[in-house]
């Protein structure tokens, strides 16, 4: 406070916090209501001191397999409670368990904070579960976050999960013209942590499409799945290209239509033949 008054930017935090908040109670709210007539195992698991999982197992899913899930939201919006339904479906169809990770998000904890969440995470998968495939994945800004891990991975010469998919994936945080872009910007510009920036969205951490030949050359195999009218068709299709001319295996589907809202709150719609690509990709690699 100063005089009296709020100052803009925190009151601009406040405002996004309790919108954030009604969002994530109502969107959860619902998810839970429908996973709950669906019969799957869901727990919370503590990955370190400081983060959670959300762990889904459908019947009969294979102890051996594991998807690291990171949600989408724009960087600032909803939980891994919002995606029930949507992760009991991607457990029973892969047989894998799937871990949702609670990942740091803005405006209050903005890049790196949720790629060093996603990288804590790994490092438990590997270190809690060292006989298990692990396999990353993600919508929109989730998909980001996983493109960002193995990136960063790569960076570090690292083991690499045994795929990577990304489900309408974020791949470069700067786009241009439409309504789409302009949202995605003011996401960004909250992730990037506005006047605190540690970085711009030419680093490949940010925008996994930045990334070069070297570090592309070390990624896992990758399956990206979107919308024909979506702004993620281009990050796709640009990041099929470099992956394609560094010799790595990558795999696209470009669907009629798409509405990511209906992921997290449980809509059949396409996400059928899009789960059903997805085990057919996974199970050549386990």
């Amino acid at each position: 406070l100063r005089h009296g008054k709020v100052r803009p930017n925190m009151a601009g935090v406040a405002a996004l916090t309790c919108t954030r908040a009604s969002v994530n109670a109502t969107t959860a709210l619902f998810a839970r209501a429908v996973a709950a007539h669906e019969g799957c195992a869901f727990e919370k698991v503590a990955i370190s001191q400081n983060l959670d999982g959300l762990s889904v197992a459908a019947a009969g899913a294979d102890d051996s397999r594991m998807i690291l899930y990171f949600h989408g939201g724009g960087h600032w919006l909803l939980t891994a409670d919002a995606y029930r339904r949507f992760l009991r479906r991607l457990s029973f169809t892969t047989q894998a368990r799937v871990v949702a990770v609670a990942y740091r998000k803005a405006p209050k904890d903005p890049f790196p904070a949720g790629l060093d969440d996603a990288l804590t995470a790994w490092n438990w998968a590997r270190e809690q579960h060292p006989d298990v495939s692990v396999a990353v994945a993600g919508d929109a800004s989730g998909a980001n976050l996983a493109f960002a891990l193995v990136v960063r991975l790569a960076k570090m010469q690292a083991e690499q999960p045994v795929a990577c998919i990304g489900i309408s994936p974020w791949l470069h945080l700067n786009p241009e013209g439409s309504m789409q872009a302009s949202y995605r910007r003011f996401c960004v510009d909250l992730y990037l942590g506005r006047n605190r920036k540690v970085t711009s969205v030419a680093d490949p951490l940010v925008s996994p499409l930045y990334a070069n030949e070297d570090l592309v050359s070390r990624f896992p195999p990758i399956l990206m799945h979107v919308g024909k009218k979506e702004l993620a068709l281009l990050d796709v299709e640009e990041m099929a290209t470099l992956l394609s001319s560094a010799g790595r295996v990558v795999e696209t589907q470009v669907f009629p239509a798409l509405d990511l809202n209906r992921w997290g709150v449980g809509s059949k719609f396409w996400t059928s033949d899009s789960l059903l690509r997805m085990d057919e990709f996974l199970y050549r690699l386990w």
